[in-house]
């Protein structure tokens, strides 16, 4: 009972570690993403003088997109880091498997048809994400049983394909609407970031905060599910209740993300990654570290993206700088596991 209490003990300073060392990274990453860009700008003149130049760039053009960039990055890299203890495989993430795509199908029909346009569109339209991404878990888990059983690998190959189906579809949609909806989808489906209003910042952090609660206060059984669907059950956890919580969760954040950003691939395989790398795999301390450095991971992406004005001549968005860091990060992952299982 004694050393029982003394690992609880011992997490809990962990956890605490772990996440104030991540809040710190990520509020430095909130600094420079509010001070760097194009134009260079004297916070002590945007604090003092409300009404400055300084102060309307800084708090009324760069604090509300990094704040939907913390929020986009806070919800895609849990989701991601869920989804390979699901699935027990690092490859796993919500753009690979087809959530982010099935999230773009449904939020493409909501901004055809005009719901995202309406005044109820900054709730709405995550919803249509979400079911959009439940929609496309559910035939994931559907495609992936073979006899009663999730096979993670037969899993992520039907997430593959279900992704592709999702892009043709986008594209079939996109070309019955409007020019304009089919202008709006387009800029939505690049995975861009833009300047929101406070109650769009305001419903997409309700969600993600739903979120990454819903993924803490399921940490120990994903701990169990990443050992393996036996031990999970030897150590008394329900698998299917589990998995199915888990999928809810990470389609959420998923859909959230989606709704506001359009799809930004791989921030669910790099940032899992990279926090796992340093703290080690236990979910207590990966779900909460994940939320803050996918924050930070996701505005320093896009104040690289705001930058690029200076390089290229236009902004990219955020989405295709994401792409190129993931995408070499993604197939060295690959690369690394078929020489593990000899491939």
């Amino acid at each position: 009972m004694e050393r029982q209490a003394i690992a609880t003990v011992g997490v809990g300073a962990r956890v605490v570690r772990a996440t104030v060392a991540s809040l710190v990274f990520c509020l430095a990453a909130i600094a420079g993403g509010l001070l760097v860009g194009t134009e260079r700008v004297d916070l002590a003149v945007a604090l003092r003088d409300p009404d400055s130049m300084q102060a309307a760039i800084v708090f009324g053009t760069r604090a509300p997109r990094v704040a939907l960039a913390a929020l986009v990055g806070a919800a895609l890299a849990p989701a991601g880091l869920a989804f390979q203890a699901l699935l027990r495989n690092p490859l796993a993430e919500p753009y690979v498997l087809g959530v982010a795509g099935g999230a773009a199908v449904a939020g493409t029909i909501a901004i055809v048809i005009g719901v995202a346009a309406s005044t109820l569109g900054q709730w709405t339209l995550p919803v249509w994400a979400f079911l959009g991404a439940l929609g496309a878990i559910a035939l994931v888990w559907r495609q992936g049983r073979v006899r009663g059983r999730l096979v993670p690998n037969v899993a992520l190959l039907a997430g593959v394909v279900i992704n592709s189906l999702a892009a043709a579809l986008v594209v079939l949609i996109r070309l019955g609407a409007s020019p304009n909806a089919s202008q709006q989808a387009l800029v939505w489906l690049s995975g861009s970031l833009r300047i929101v209003e406070a109650p769009h910042l305001g419903a997409l952090s309700a969600y993600v905060a739903v979120g990454v609660v819903a993924l803490v206060a399921l940490a120990v059984p994903m701990n169990a599910l990443a050992l393996g669907e036996e031990q999970a059950h030897v150590v008394g956890v329900d698998v299917e209740r589990t998995r199915r919580a888990l999928f809810a969760a990470s389609s959420l954040l998923t859909g959230a993300a989606v709704a506001f950003a359009g799809p930004v691939g791989f921030v669910g395989i790099l940032v899992p990654h990279a926090t796992r790398a340093i703290l080690g795999p236990d979910h207590r301390v990966l779900v909460p570290a994940s939320a803050l450095v996918g924050a930070a991971f996701l505005v320093m992406a896009d104040t690289a993206a705001r930058l690029s004005l200076l390089v290229v001549g236009q902004e990219l968005p955020v989405g295709v700088l994401t792409a190129l860091a993931g995408a070499p990060f993604f197939l060295a992952v690959l690369r690394r596991r078929g020489a593990e299982r000899g491939w």
